[in-house]
């Protein structure tokens, strides 16, 4: 019933023009002046249906009941919309394993948010139609065939996530774009895993294995990234293989910008918590290294944001200069209105403008 009285507080909401300049102003605001996030990223749940190898965060799967409830999820929107911020990025474990997963999308959509979520694509087909309002999705794809499954840890991945690209942009208006994490299980996959996002007409992306959560699970010595990431010298290549794709005119969403920097091993600075701001499923605030800061249930955005804590955040990231993951940077050089990035950005736009939607 809350849920409902929400609901028809702002009717069908803002169309999908207005979400979007509403999420460019936010930006631009967070950029001039009040340097805080403009972006809820909210790990919807402890859950995850896969067992990645490289990969520690399926373990807290019996932590579900941790998970914020349907109405808890609206008030957290409530509360982002009320400290400035006009997009959604929903991730987990997999969001798409919660049974309300289409009614948090569709709210989030009515109160005015970008939306977008990253899933393993395993139930992506079967709930496409609850997701018809989903703007963006990210759907994790390691491999080009079904060894994807073995790198997954979940038999019929691959089968699932194909089709489940299919019925999403089949049943809706969702810009979709793969993401493949390099490891040294799938290195060789990079330049056949472009050719398949050509061939399925979405984008792609590409990370890195890097240090996961592992809150005790596994021994030190034994993480993901000691035993499955690539070596310096490995990321340095895999970073010029990536900037010959862009080139040669595969639908990368890396800018060529970003990849050359990468490449060349050029230093910057990260401006990622001043744009997006984590919360767990248990609605706490986290950072990137998985560093609980705040609890959200015992205080507000606003008071997290003129924190000394959060200053601190901003600064040890724009130090750090260790992160892998291309998006980070990306996001960081079009923080900063980098004039090349931005217009490298334009042409990134159009690979997922021009999907072609039903």
């Amino acid at each position: 019933m809350c849920g409902l009285m929400r609901e028809s507080h702002f009717g069908k909401g803002p169309g999908e023009g207005p979400r979007y300049m509403d999420a460019f102003l936010s930006m631009v605001k967070s950029r001039a002046y009040t340097h805080r996030p403009f972006f809820l990223a909210h790990a919807a749940t402890f859950g995850c249906n896969s067992k990645c190898r490289m990969c520690t965060y399926w373990q807290l799967t019996p932590r579900m009941k941790e998970d914020m409830t349907t109405e808890e999820v609206f008030g957290l929107l409530d509360e982002a919309y009320v400290a400035g911020m006009r997009g959604y990025y929903l991730f987990g474990g997999e969001p798409l394993i919660r049974k309300d997963i289409g009614q948090i999308v569709d709210y989030a959509n009515r109160k005015g948010f970008l939306t977008t979520m990253n899933t393993n694509g395993s139930l992506l087909a079967s709930k496409a139609e609850s997701l018809r309002g989903l703007d963006f999705v990210f759907v994790s794809l390691d491999y080009f065939n079904e060894y994807n499954d073995f790198i997954r840890g979940r038999r019929g991945s691959y089968a699932d996530a194909i089709k489940g690209v299919a019925r999403i942009r089949e049943v809706g208006k969702t810009r979709v774009t793969l993401v493949t994490t390099i490891s040294s299980l799938n290195v060789d996959a990079m330049e056949p895993m472009a050719k398949l996002a050509k061939d399925l007409k979405v984008g792609i992306s590409y990370n890195f294995v890097e240090p996961t959560l592992d809150f005790g699970l596994t021994s030190s010595t034994e993480t993901p990234n000691s035993s499955l990431g690539l070596t310096r010298s490995q990321l340095r290549g895999s970073y010029g293989l990536l900037l010959r794709l862009k080139r040669e005119n595969y639908p990368l969403m890396e800018t060529e910008h970003v990849l050359r920097h990468f490449a060349e091993g050029r230093r910057w600075t990260c401006h990622f918590p001043k744009m997006f701001v984590y919360v767990s499923p248990d609605k706490k605030i986290f950072d990137c290294n998985y560093n609980y800061n705040y609890d959200l249930r015992r205080g507000s955005f606003e008071d997290y944001f003129s924190s000394q804590q959060f200053k601190n955040q901003v600064q040890r990231a724009e130090r750090c200069n260790m992160c892998v993951r291309t998006c980070v940077r990306g996001y960081s050089y079009a923080y900063s209105f980098d004039p090349i990035n931005l217009m490298d950005l334009i042409g990134d736009a159009r690979i997922l403008i021009n999907q072609k939607i039903n």
